[in-house]
């Protein structure tokens, strides 16, 4: 799908704010980044794109809930152990590459096609290439709306059950309302190939202008190729459905990097960790005056899920 091909309609249809369920509104109407794009790229001018994206961040907010978890692996490896709980102890959370994800095709629902820009003198000997990867501009955290009751989500990423999860108050940080994007499900992959063509010439005209002036440094003030990224690599297939997830997604150069502030308003305890990291995380629950549960499962409840309990030392 060509992002020129998309049509941008406008809802016009009047809202009851006395009677406005932000539930039902979600349903009805569901996050669409690749129509955001298209707002995004409608006008020309930068200034008018800031604005926009603005705007379309303050109506992302309306999606975001106010709990999130994030699920931690354990007994992987004794430095990796380390790593997360010293990280949980400190109040942070890492933020990562997205090419160091567990699907390599993650961050794959947009693309240029740089044949479209090989027509641009100073990009022939590069084959049309003027950027190899977007990832590098961003810095990314994965969590979860599901709760604590995914036995897949304690499979995968908390190591079986041996790791940890994490609840977050995301009104109680401002790093985590700030920066969250709930994630798109899709079967559909973007060509930003004509944008891409457009920031092409701006920035080869910019460059001559520069040189004119016997300046070595050009500088952009058009941010776009900063705002797609942040936009489209909340587009996941399909087929990860079922997690419901949101992502944290910051510039890489931001204040702080590799890490953004947030404390755990709760954390369950998985029902295969083993004592020694149960008893460290009791230590972190008690330093946040966080919550502190034990999974575990009943064998005699009709109900097929998991169950937890207050934890103690």
């Amino acid at each position: 799908m060509r992002i020129e091909d998309i049509k941008i309609e406008l809802n016009t249809k009047k809202i009851d704010e006395n009677n406005w369920e932000i539930n039902k509104w979600r349903k009805e109407y569901p996050v669409d980044y690749f129509k955001m794009a298209a707002m995004l790229l409608n006008p020309d001018e930068a200034i008018l794109r800031d604005e926009v994206f603005k705007a379309l961040y303050k109506i992302i907010r309306l999606y975001i809930p106010d709990t999130v978890y994030k699920y931690y692996s354990l007994d992987v490896s004794e430095k990796r152990d380390e790593e997360n709980l010293d990280t949980l102890y400190k109040g942070k959370v890492y933020m990562s590459e997205i090419k160091g994800f567990n699907d390599p095709f993650d961050g794959r629902a947009f693309f240029y096609n740089p044949k479209e820009l090989e027509n641009i003198e100073r990009l022939k000997h590069c084959g049309g290439r003027l950027i190899d990867d977007f990832s590098e501009f961003v810095r990314v955290s994965c969590f979860t709306g599901n709760g604590v009751q995914s036995m897949p989500m304690w499979a995968h990423y908390a190591n079986n059950h041996k790791g940890f999860c994490v609840a977050y108050d995301v009104k109680d940080s401002m790093d985590l309302k700030s920066c969250l994007f709930p994630v798109q499900y899709t079967n559909q992959r973007l060509d930003i190939s004509s944008e891409m063509v457009k920031q092409a010439q701006k920035l080869v005209k910019s460059i001559d202008k520069t040189h004119q002036k016997g300046d070595l440094v050009t500088m952009l003030e058009d941010k776009t190729l900063i705002y797609l990224p942040q936009l489209l690599y909340n587009l996941k297939h399909t087929s990860w459905s079922n997690e419901k997830e949101y992502r944290c997604i910051i510039a890489s150069n931001a204040k702080g990097m590799p890490f953004i502030d947030a404390k755990p308003k709760a954390i369950y305890i998985g029902r295969d960790c083993s004592d020694k990291h149960a008893h460290c995380l009791f230590d972190i629950a008690d330093e946040h005056e966080a919550k502190i549960y034990k999974m575990g499962f009943n064998d005699y409840l009709d109900n097929y899920e998991l169950v937890y309990e207050e934890f103690k030392k």
